[in-house]
């Protein structure tokens, strides 16, 4: 048996992070001292590394919890899915970074050569850049099997795609800023009609998944409580304005 100091240097965690999964149910000690001591075994060690493992994997803690005492096979959080869920996660991310290398491995022959800059190369780095920041803190808001669906459609995805539905997506709100400016009515054929546009273009990056519009929904209520720092300069470009959406709801009531 180790006493909680033991066990965290013998694992290499501090005793504050024990003390955090002890809080969670994650990695409770198996017995306490007659002095209220928490005490743990060997058995824990290997309890804590799958913990660990998991948690480097970028699954959060409290999803961790659940796969830990779901312990079914067949269970949506059971071990083999949770890892193929996060391979594919891992993957797109490994995807991403090596575009970013690509074009900055571009850019450094450009310089060597002594040639004039290719700016649009430059701006290729700064999306792909930006897209691996804000792919992380958005993660949050989406289901397990969301993020995997999210993932798998990003494999397919390339920098034409991306253009077209940004200008798809401004020339939306130029619509609705327009169908705003004229008085037009969201609950009119007109408005009933944009409304109909504006989730075709939210279908295109959902997949027409349930799970993925639920996220994209959580993401933009929480709007407020967004880590400024974070959210990239190309996202808050292409932010709708909340007058655009309170239209869009509008025009969707029955």
């Amino acid at each position: 048996m180790y006493r909680i100091q033991q066990f965290a240097a013998l694992a290499n965690v501090t005793v504050r992070t024990l003390h955090h999964y002890d809080r969670l149910g994650l990695l409770k000690p198996t017995h306490r001292s007659a002095s209220g001591y928490r005490l743990y075994r060997n058995e824990d060690l290997g309890q804590l590394e799958r913990i660990l493992v998991l948690r480097y994997l970028g699954l959060p803690l409290r999803e961790i919890a659940d796969l830990l005492a779901s312990g079914g096979p067949d269970s949506a959080h059971s071990l083999p899915s949770t890892l193929a869920r996060q391979a594919i996660v891992l993957r797109e991310r490994r995807a991403g970074i090596d575009r970013v290398l690509q074009a900055i491995e571009r850019a450094q022959q450009q310089v060597q050569k002594d040639a004039e800059p290719d700016w649009p190369l430059y701006q290729t780095i700064l999306k792909e850049i930006h897209m691996q920041e804000s792919q992380n803190w958005t993660e949050k808001y989406y289901s397990p099997e969301a993020r995997q669906a999210i993932a798998e459609h990003r494999v397919e995805w390339n920098p034409e795609m991306q253009a077209k539905v940004t200008a798809d997506w401004q020339q939306m709100y130029a619509d609705v800023q327009s169908a705003l400016d004229r008085g037009v009515e969201p609950v009119s054929d007109e408005g009933k009609a944009l409304a109909a546009r504006w989730m075709a273009l939210v279908g295109a990056f959902t997949g027409g998944k349930p799970e993925v519009l639920e996220g994209l929904n959580k993401l933009y209520a929480d709007r407020t409580n967004w880590p400024k720092e974070q959210v990239s300069e190309e996202m808050k470009a292409n932010l709708p304005k909340p007058e655009w959406m309170a239209f869009i709801r509008a025009a969707q009531a029955k």
